[in-house]
């Protein structure tokens, strides 16, 4: 809340810095550009992020400010929305996004003014509501490092979820399957790989195997949806290879007979010409940090293509 609120909302809240939607579209196609065939398919989803070392500032506007441009302090936004939010001393609070979905920043990161995003929305409950008591809470006149404090010491033990010792859950048969879009514009991805890596330090990587694991899914938005195929059995939703595959099945196969599911597919939905409902695309879902990789024949929009592998 703090670092993607208060961080965010300070620098949003600079008129020269404030990144306005409509040049979002921008940005994501020079994001693909610059990444979108790295996994060997160009399909407009990047695949594997930690490969993309996309900069804003190719987009530098030579003259006046235009549609498809960004000025420096835009690009100094785009920065930090990218690399994630620090505070006085450069200490990252919390990690950034990921390119090649900007257009999804719309509802969550910029809004319609810096006041009118879904994430200002949350922040300013949280810290009025929540942390402070003061209705009157303003972001842009905050200390950061008093805030980060304060929010701990009131509300970290009730709404963290961040203890990597899980040797009581381990100890009980307890599975655990984690999950998150590459693409997710609400909460950074790069959050649950390293909570999945602090768990892994924690209790030794051959034993966190054996009751944990991570997929991360290409393309994804918050939860679901996105330009990727994000339907795998969160929310009831199913696949096109069956309700079998998805995550929720391989948790209860987990737990009720030993072995998690080898093979994991999420599927893209979308209207066919006889007005129901069809897969378009299908891919595996790799346990991390496997990732999916193009074979290099068929068609790219079927998972029989793609196999999951090392990066």
């Amino acid at each position: 809340m703090l670092a993607a609120g208060v961080v965010g909302m300070k620098t949003l809240g600079d008129p020269r810095s404030y990144l306005p939607d409509w040049k979002l579209g921008a940005i994501q196609k020079a994001a693909l550009d610059a990444c979108d065939a790295l996994d060997g398919v160009k399909d407009g989803i990047i695949n594997d992020p930690a490969k993309c070392s996309f900069d804003p500032a190719v987009l530098k506007c030579k003259g006046e400010d235009e549609l498809d441009c960004l000025t420096d302090p835009q690009i100094a936004t785009m920065k930090m929305l990218y690399a994630g939010f620090a505070d006085s001393k450069g200490h990252t609070l919390f990690p950034g996004f990921t390119p090649g979905d900007e257009t999804s920043w719309r509802e969550w990161v910029v809004g319609e003014d810096p006041e009118a995003s879904l994430s200002a929305r949350f922040v300013r409950n949280d810290f009025r509501y929540i942390v402070t008591g003061d209705p009157k809470w303003n972001a842009q006149t905050v200390d950061v490092e008093a805030m980060l404090k304060l929010s701990q010491e009131k509300t970290a033990a009730d709404l963290d979820a961040t203890n990597p010792d899980m040797s009581k859950f381990a100890a009980r048969g307890g599975k655990l399957i984690l999950y998150h879009g590459w693409n997710d514009p609400a909460i950074s991805p790069w959050n649950s790989i390293a909570y999945y890596k602090q768990v892994q330090q924690t209790m030794g990587a051959e034993k966190a195997a054996g009751f944990t694991r991570l997929y991360m899914a290409p393309g994804m938005e918050h939860c679901i949806g996105g330009p990727g195929p994000s339907s795998f059995g969160q929310f009831g939703t199913g696949t096109a290879k069956g309700e079998q595959y998805g995550l929720f099945d391989s948790l209860q196969n987990w737990v009720e007979k030993g072995t998690p599911a080898e093979e994991v597919f999420a599927s893209k939905f979308a209207p066919g010409a006889d007005g129901k409902m069809k897969a378009v695309m299908t891919r595996p879902l790799c346990a991390f940090p496997k990732v999916a990789r193009y074979k290099g024949t068929g068609d790219v929009n079927d998972s029989g293509s793609f196999e999951c592998a090392a990066r």
